[in-house]
């Protein structure tokens, strides 16, 4: 009994040591609570091979798991080292299977789960080539679960030599091994700003639902960050925020996951070598830049851009009957005008996008304090126009300073007309946005300029052109009428921005606005009233004090402006009608999975366009009956203020800016609609995709 009792202790110091020397092919267990690992082998017997194939076995207990080789925000990857024959020691080189992703707390971590079996190789020293083999591997391996636990454990085996024969363990190895990533099929780039992009024919929206990368070196991208694909025929591309703010100079290695309709996942092996996109915008370039250029012609006839229309008309008649000279340079101050602003819009398009902003067009109209600037602005120059006050267009002054005048006045109402037109996107424009927007500098600045020329062209024929001139009245007092009665449209652009502050929702939106109205007004009228003063000679006293009164009004609607911007505190929720849903990416994958047909409508109350197309298509009785009828979702997606995850869908359907109109069938490929809309067309479109 003492004999096997010194025995038994003996066994159990020999466990809890964790080295084990066994003749088998799957060595004993390092045992805890929460795993159990072990080393295994493809072989019986050492045939003089000079490479081995080993594996790591880690068995987790139910709710824990160990980490890939980048672990993502927190972990550490598992290492193992081996010595044949007490030669020295030698890193274990690991192959990887695919690991899953898990978010927890705002962190990602890649992650497997189970049975994990890491195989990896040895080499067997030259020396030892031909002889029997001991092994000793040491390994380390994190576990975590709701803590995490260090782990480490020695294991000896010997592999005797002889003629090679499978291991009952090898299979395990080969499963593992069938879990690797594969080789790419494609050529896989990234941009240095973070765009990964596919350009093969192979490609096909089809097949690709949802895509991610996973990089095998931590640090590098925002992991937690959504990635956004965008897929068509022959072009793939996924955007990765990186990690810092600085653009990528090597090659970045990972794993490209690809899911299909039929949620099956497919991993690749990628290095993704630096190179700028090759697509539509470079290799169509002057297709973009005419479309843009389209897409500004087109533009004048929206109605975001009537109230600047309105002043056109007005400087049209003023300077129908000038001298050639005169005409030319007053197109060229209006289009220098729309050319620096679509140029500054340029460079902040594409340097808040490098800082990590994602924005679209018609971005500033999301923010309720410059739609309240400029609904005030259209206000006083409404009230110019009515006569409240006077700002001289020296319509008979022929001298110099009265030209430089008119000049600056045509500079800055090119300005104006790019700030007010850009809630609209007019056909032609969203292929060309979109490319601009996803471009580098210098082409965004080519297709930005093309638009803008677009936007000036009717106002320098009219202006340049002797036989357009022609057609414009000569001068008189019909003008100053034409003047007063155009304030109304304006009139009419402050009540309709007026409307989108309130589609904002926050409480001191409308007060601060209307207060501004009530400011602004009795600021014009005093300046009115100073100019006449002025013009009939009346003490200077009167002057000073309604010029101190305007000074007092001014710092108080600054001061106003200066508190709302800082105190946008809660917001008021606002109900959709019943057959009408709010967008969410995670409700339309369910409602795609379920087979039920999904029309979208991504909208916002600042586009005009937008509105035009739900009041007179989507909101008809016909449409509404037609979603009713065959059972059609109708979700919304509305970007009064900014959303990602609009924005995201947008983007991933090559747009920049709102409307997007695609109605997704119970089977079969989406469709997106044209940006204007009518009844017919919508319920063609659903009449098409049912058959």
């Amino acid at each position: 009994m003492r004999v096997w009792f010194l025995f038994f202790l003996g066994m159990i110091g020999f466990i809890t040591s964790g080295s084990y020397s066994v003749l088998a092919k799957e060595t004993d267990a390092v045992i805890s609570k929460q795993d159990q690992t072990t080393i295994l082998s493809d072989s019986d017997h050492y045939d003089g091979r000079k490479e081995l194939l080993l594996g790591l076995r880690i068995k987790l207990a139910p709710g824990w798991h160990t980490y890939w080789i980048n672990p993502g925000d927190a972990g550490e990857p598992a290492s193992v080292s081996a010595q044949i024959n007490n030669s020295g020691a030698q890193e274990g080189k690991i192959m990887w299977p695919s690991p899953e992703q898990l978010t927890e707390n705002g962190l990602m971590s890649y992650i497997y789960k189970g049975d994990v079996i890491l195989p990896f190789k040895v080499l067997v020293p030259d020396d030892q080539i031909g002889k029997d083999l001991n092994f000793k591997v040491k390994a380390r391996w994190l576990v975590c679960a709701d803590v995490c636990i260090p782990e480490e454990g020695e294991f000896v085996f010997d592999l005797p030599k002889g003629q090679a024969s499978i291991s009952p363990d090898a299979s395990l190895i080969q499963q593992a091994l069938s879990k690797k990533p594969k080789k790419s099929p494609w050529d896989v780039y990234i941009t240095s700003s973070g765009k990964l992009w596919v350009k093969q024919e192979g490609v096909d929206p089809a097949h690709i639902t949802k895509a991610w990368f996973m990089p095998e070196k931590s640090g590098i991208i925002d992991q937690v960050a959504s990635q956004t694909l965008y897929v068509k025929p022959g072009l793939l591309t996924l955007d990765i925020p990186l990690a810092v703010k600085k653009e990528l100079q090597q090659p970045v290695h990972g794993v490209l996951a690809i899911q299909d309709g039929q949620n099956q996942i497919q991993h690749f092996s990628v290095q993704a070598k630096v190179a700028p996109l090759s697509t539509p915008v470079q290799t169509s370039l002057l297709l973009l830049i005419g479309s843009a250029f389209l897409g500004g012609i087109l533009l004048n006839l929206m109605p975001c851009v009537f109230p600047v229309i309105a002043m056109k008309l007005l400087s049209l008649s003023r300077i129908g009957q000038e001298h050639i000279n005169v005409r030319y340079k007053s197109s060229i101050a209006y289009t220098a005008g729309i050319l620096c602003c679509f140029i500054i819009m340029a460079f902040a398009f594409v340097g808040l996008r490098w800082m990590g902003s994602q924005l679209g067009w018609g971005f500033q109209f999301q923010s309720a304090g410059f739609v309240i600037l400029l609904c005030w602005l259209l206000f006083v120059i409404s009230l110019n126009f009515l006569g409240v006050f006077n700002v001289q267009f020296s319509l008979n002054n022929t001298g110099p300073a009265g030209r430089s005048s008119e000049y600056s006045s045509d500079f800055f109402t090119g300005l104006l007309a790019v700030l007010v037109a850009t809630p609209c996107t007019a056909p032609f424009m969203g292929i060309a946005i979109a490319g601009a927007l996803n471009a580098p500098l210098w082409i965004s600045i080519l297709i930005f300029v093309g638009m803008g020329l677009g936007l000036a062209l009717p106002y320098v024929l009219f202006a340049c052109v002797p036989s357009f001139a022609r057609i414009l009245p000569r001068p008189g007092l019909w003008m100053d009428i034409l003047k007063q009665l155009l304030a109304f449209p304006l009139l009419l652009s402050c009540l309709w921005l007026a409307w989108v502050v309130y589609q904002h929702q926050q409480p001191m939106s409308f007060f601060v606005l209307l207060s501004g109205f009530t400011g602004l007004g009795f600021v014009c009228w005093a300046i009115g009233l100073i100019q006449q003063l002025y013009m009939q000679g009346i003490y200077r006293v009167f002057r000073i004090f309604f010029g101190i009164l305007i000074v007092l009004i001014l710092c108080l609607l600054g001061g106003g402006f200066y508190f709302f911007v800082h105190d946008q505190n809660g917001k008021i929720e606002t109900q959709l009608k019943e057959n009408v849903m709010t967008y969410s990416a995670q409700k339309l994958e369910l409602l795609r999975k379920d087979h039920k047909p999904v029309f979208i409508n991504m909208t916002a109350s600042w586009c005009l366009t937008c509105m035009v197309n739900d009041k007179v298509a989507l909101s008809s009785t016909k449409v509404q009956e037609a979603f009713k009828h065959q059972h059609i979702t109708y979700m919304v997606g509305d970007w009064t203020q900014y959303d990602k995850s609009i924005g995201d869908f947008l983007k991933a359907h090559g747009r920049e800016g709102v409307p997007l109109y695609i109605y997704y069938p119970a089977y079969g490929k989406p469709k997106i609609l044209p940006q204007i809309l009518t009844s017919n067309i919508v319920l063609s479109y659903l009449s098409d995709l049912k058959k």
